[in-house]
């Protein structure tokens, strides 16, 4: 009988010790938060208000767990006229959550500043730092770098991550590593950009987790729709709609150890779900 009592013992042990080493493997979420690429969809048809497909997904994600904000990537209307932004609003209003914009090419405008106020600004949540940017052709340069700067120096000690958000894929060059990535429309590419040179180095000394998000992709079914590539502390990430066959968005959800989890939502069917492991994407 005690030799019996000593084996359920030990197998209580061994249970309770299991579940211990689970709970913290698994971390509950702190928070989450979407991205979305190109949301006025596609070029050849052009309507008023967001992309119908990403429209209609409005509804799952306001009710997906402790989604905290929401930020567009940039072309977010066709053109940046009061109508179309009119019109988009009505959309953008229907989110339960902050909805932040990156400024795109089909964005800049009167319209935008008297909606937006800011093309670039910062502000922090749960311990992570958000940069909103709106590149100048591409680049990071005058006074959006001194903004970036005084940003980061000011701010990295007392963050978890940085996340950075732009419209421009600014990392993309058509004769680097990402050349096959088809971006949107390539001859808005200016010939170079500041990124390597000038931004890269600014990021790749943090002790930070860096993640930039870029949304000028997928607006057709000829260009690619998603992009993942990650570099010592640095992650870049491509996301865009409009295709019709592969359009996507990106949910972050970042746990209670800091840690950050990536969801590429699929749109073009129901219910929505993991269109692919966003990490285990291939450069073409």
């Amino acid at each position: 009988m005690r030799n019996i009592k000593i084996t359920i013992l030990i197998s209580v042990v061994i249970i309770l010790a299991l579940v211990s080493c689970n709970n913290k493997e698994i971390p509950g979420i702190k928070y989450s938060f979407f991205v979305a690429g190109h949301t006025y969809g596609n070029p050849t048809k052009p309507q008023y208000g967001l992309y119908p497909e990403f429209k209609n997904a409005i509804p799952t994600i306001n009710n997906y767990n402790k989604m905290a904000l929401g930020v567009l990537v940039g072309d977010v209307v066709a053109k940046p006229k009061k109508d179309y932004w009119d019109s988009a609003m009505v959309d953008i209003d229907k989110f339960k959550m902050p909805i932040h914009v990156s400024a795109g090419n089909h964005d800049i405008g009167p319209a935008f500043t008297e909606i937006f106020k800011k093309y670039y600004y910062q502000f922090k949540y749960e311990d992570d730092l958000f940069i909103i940017l709106t590149p100048n052709k591409w680049n990071i340069d005058g006074k959006r770098k001194e903004f970036l700067t005084k940003t980061l120096e000011d701010n990295y000690k007392d963050v978890d991550n940085i996340f950075i958000f732009c419209h421009e894929l600014i990392w993309w060059s058509p004769d680097s590593i990402f050349g096959n990535v088809e971006i949107n429309y390539r001859p808005h590419y200016p010939g170079s950009t500041n990124y390597w040179a000038e931004i890269n180095p600014m990021l790749d000394t943090l002790p930070n987790n860096v993640v930039i998000f870029a949304g000028d992709l997928g607006c057709t079914a000829q260009v690619s729709s998603y992009m993942y590539y990650n570099y010592g502390n640095i992650t870049l990430i491509g996301t865009g709609m409009g295709g019709g066959k592969v359009d996507n968005f990106v949910i972050v959800e970042v746990d209670n150890n800091n840690n950050i989890n990536y969801k590429l939502i699929g749109l073009n069917k129901t219910p929505y779900s993991e269109m692919a492991k966003l990490e285990d994407y291939i450069l073409p």
